[in-house]
């Protein structure tokens, strides 16, 4: 399976979508089939535990959709347990400093880019006898970190989170921008739309990727237009909510004269 970065690197545009409630891991073929290019298992407000976790990457692998995890936290544990589950990479959320930026490589990569626990014989090796050096260097090529900018800080801060090495995407969540900016839910004020352009800018300049998160298809071609790549439309609850209001209202109105 062709990684994300490579996809990327090659000017592919990528679209996923957002699993928060779901649990089948037979969720990761529906998508496969339907064309989506990877999804992303939302950890910070899903609730999943890492068995489940596990279970979702394992189904994803073998469909060979790319699974991104959105984790909880910085921390060693969310950080490393999915990697070694055999995710493709990273999502972290609330990245507002230099500083957090730097932690998330420094559990995320092995030496000496990092400081990864190595555990070479796992769902990531596909349990595989490999030769260590080697494999280390591509699992730190291959892994795909992107930090979410959903403040003004981060915002403000981008130029120093986007030098730190290894960190691959940024990744907007526009609905909290717009409440950290005091603009809630108003994805189309001049502040929300200047910030964003301020992410794809930098992103573009620093030679990084950058994607955004949104249930609007209008909205979400226009931010593929100017230049987004990594883009997630809608998610499990929508999708499955919006489909079953709007097939219950055309099969009622059936009747009405």
């Amino acid at each position: 399976m062709v990684s994300l970065k490579k996809r990327l690197s090659d000017g592919q545009l990528l679209v996923g979508t957002m699993i928060s409630e779901l649990r089948n891991p037979n969720i990761a073929y529906m998508l496969a089939q339907n064309g989506f290019d990877f999804f992303i298992l939302d950890n910070e407000h899903g609730a999943y535990s890492p068995e489940t976790i596990s279970d979702m990457i394992a189904a994803a692998r073998g469909a060979e959709l790319p699974i991104v995890v959105r984790i909880p936290e910085i921390r060693r544990e969310t950080i490393l347990k999915p990697l070694d589950s055999g995710a493709a990479g990273l999502l972290i959320p609330q990245v507002n400093t230099k500083q957090q930026a730097q932690e998330i490589i420094f559990h995320a990569k092995y030496p000496p880019g990092g400081n990864r626990g190595a555990a070479l014989r796992r769902p990531h090796s596909r349990y595989q006898r490999v030769v260590a050096a080697d494999y280390l260097k591509q699992a730190n090529e291959d892994t795909f970190l992107a930090v979410q900018a959903e403040t003004p800080q981060a915002i403000a801060n981008l130029e120093e989170i986007t030098s730190v090495s290894g960190i691959d995407a940024v990744f907007v969540g526009p609905f909290d921008l717009s409440v950290s900016l005091g603009i809630p839910g108003d994805l189309n004020h001049p502040q929300e739309i200047a910030a964003i352009e301020r992410v794809i800018e930098i992103c573009q300049r620093k030679g990084i990727f950058s994607g955004i998160h949104l249930f609007d298809l209008t909205a979400l071609k226009n931010w593929i237009q100017k230049g987004m790549r990594f883009v997630t439309y809608s998610s499990d609850v929508a999708l499955l909510a919006d489909a079953a209001r709007n097939a219950v209202h055309d099969l009622k109105n059936l009747t009405k004269i």
